[in-house]
């Protein structure tokens, strides 16, 4: 079950009139005798699809696995080698930027350097 429904009708959009409705129909095609057969092998194939895409799932994900965490390992040196201590304390709202240059003469000009 899929978040309170059947997985037919997660993955198809299918209601239970409308499941009603196909049997129905491939009863009045196939007939009663090849219908049972025919949803027999239906079934079959749905399944084999199913667990060749979960496998498919699976290789793909222990695939990238490795590179992965290796791209992480190599993020997390650069962090520490090439950019220092990352300061994780919050900058003071408005930092005065001014601080830094020198008091500005007696006649309201900056000092030259």
């Amino acid at each position: 079950m899929l978040g309170g429904g059947s997985y037919a009708e997660a993955v198809f959009n299918l209601g239970g009139g409308e499941i009603v409705f196909l049997l129905i129909a491939g009863l009045v095609v196939l007939g009663p005798e090849r219908l049972p057969s025919v949803l027999r092998t239906v079934g079959k194939t749905y399944g084999e699809l199913r667990r060749m895409a979960r496998g498919f799932e699976q290789e793909m994900k222990s695939g990238f696995e490795e590179p992965l965490k290796e791209m992480k390992q190599t993020a997390e040196g650069i962090k520490k080698t090439a950019f220092g201590e990352i300061d994780t304390d919050p900058s003071p709202p408005m930092r005065s930027e001014q601080a830094h240059l020198p008091p500005p003469d007696q006649t309201g000009t900056e000092a030259s350097e």
